[in-house]
């Protein structure tokens, strides 16, 4: 039987694991803290703040080395104060900016987080599709955190996954985008302005796409466009990508 202290708001709450696992450790946070969404971070031995994860568990065991386990738990917004995600594109209709990019990084961390979290299967498949087209975007991501030390356990956490041929991106994106939420307002503006300048081009992209109607299934393509080789004039969404063997699976196909 292991003590688990969590710190919540300045208040401290005690209980109690069976096993000292990372399923057990969330489950007795979850019923001592009964907020959605909590982001658990732990303190390691060089002082650094860290966020508690699967994957670096083993880590938060090994610094509890006075008997307890001792995590810091933060809240984020309820779902009725969220932004619909479609809304975002709204502000992008005119000319996009770094500037402007930076800004709905800070006022949408949440409901980007929320979306992160949702497609992180997503981005693997991604990654597994097109590496040499995902990893320079994660070097670039990587080298814009380095100066950030706020941002360093998700920073290696990136560097691990490029490391690995890319397996497990979709939740070290997860964990930067969560990171990024509890982070303070001046913290989330130094990231915003490190990244905004990469997603400039990749912004364009995507509102170029969401103009072109998939061959498949009709409707507009919103993200990742797949546009046939041999075919002048032949796309499809990633949803159709996946069934393009029962009406297109003769042609190889870029993502555009």
């Amino acid at each position: 039987m292991s003590v688990v202290k969590v710190t919540f708001e300045g208040e401290v709450r005690r209980g109690r694991v069976e096993e000292v696992t990372y399923e057990a450790v969330v489950k007795v946070v979850n019923e001592l803290v009964p907020v959605q969404e909590l982001v658990l971070r732990y303190e390691d031995e060089d002082g650094d703040v860290c966020m508690l994860t699967e994957q670096t568990f083993d880590d938060f065991v090994d610094q509890c080395t006075g008997g307890s386990l001792r995590v810091t738990a933060a809240g984020q917004r309820g779902r009725r104060d969220r932004v619909c995600p479609g809304k975002i594109w709204r502000h992008l209709r005119g000319e996009v900016t770094p500037e402007v990019i930076a800004e709905l990084m800070v006022t949408n961390a949440e409901v980007a987080a929320a979306m992160v979290e949702r497609k992180a299967w997503k981005l693997d498949r991604v990654a597994w599709w097109w590496p040499e087209k995902v990893r320079p975007v994660i070097a670039v991501v990587v080298e814009s955190l380095r100066d950030i030390p706020e941002m360093t356990t998700c920073r290696a956490g990136l560097e691990h996954v490029l490391d690995e041929e890319l397996a497990g991106l979709g939740q070290a994106v997860s964990d930067l985008a969560r990171e990024f939420v509890v982070q303070p307002v001046e913290v989330q503006k130094r990231v915003a302005e490190a990244l905004s300048v990469h997603l400039v081009p990749l912004i364009d992209r995507l509102r170029g796409g969401r103009r072109v109607v998939c061959d498949g299934c009709d409707e507009r393509i919103w993200g990742g466009r797949m546009k046939c080789r041999e075919c002048p004039d032949y796309d499809l969404c990633e949803g159709c990508y996946e069934k393009r063997g029962e009406f297109h699976g003769e042609h190889e196909f870029d993502w555009v």
